[in-house]
C-alpha cells in the first residue's frame, strides 16, 4: 500500500511509556527507517501468519475428566491385581 493510498485518518494509537518509545524512535533512526515503515512491516507479517485457534476449553476439560476416569479405572485394576 503507498503512502498515497494511506488518508490522515489512518491511524493506530498506541500508548507506551517513554522510556520504550525513545528507545524505538532511537533504533529505527539508526537503521534509516521511520516508525511508521517498521510498524506497517510488523503488522503484515502479523496478519501474513496463520491465525493461531484457541482451544474450546471445554472440550479441554471433558477431555481431562475423562483421563481422570480412566487412569482410576487403571488404579483400581493394579490395586486389584496387587492384592490378588
Amino acid at each position: 500500500m503507498s503512502k498515497q493510498e494511506l488518508s490522515k485518518d489512518d491511524r493506530l494509537v498506541v500508548r507506551i511509556d517513554k522510556e520504550t518509545k525513545n528507545a524505538f524512535m532511537q533504533r529505527v533512526e539508526s537503521e534509516g527507517k521511520n516508525a511508521s515503515e517498521v510498524l506497517i512491516s510488523w503488522i503484515n507479517d502479523y496478519l501474513a501468519q496463520e491465525a493461531r485457534l484457541l482451544p474450546d476449553i471445554g472440550q479441554v476439560y471433558a477431555e481431562v475428566e475423562n483421563l481422570k476416569k480412566k487412569v482410576a479405572f487403571l488404579e483400581d485394576e493394579v490395586t486389584k491385581k496387587s492384592a490378588a
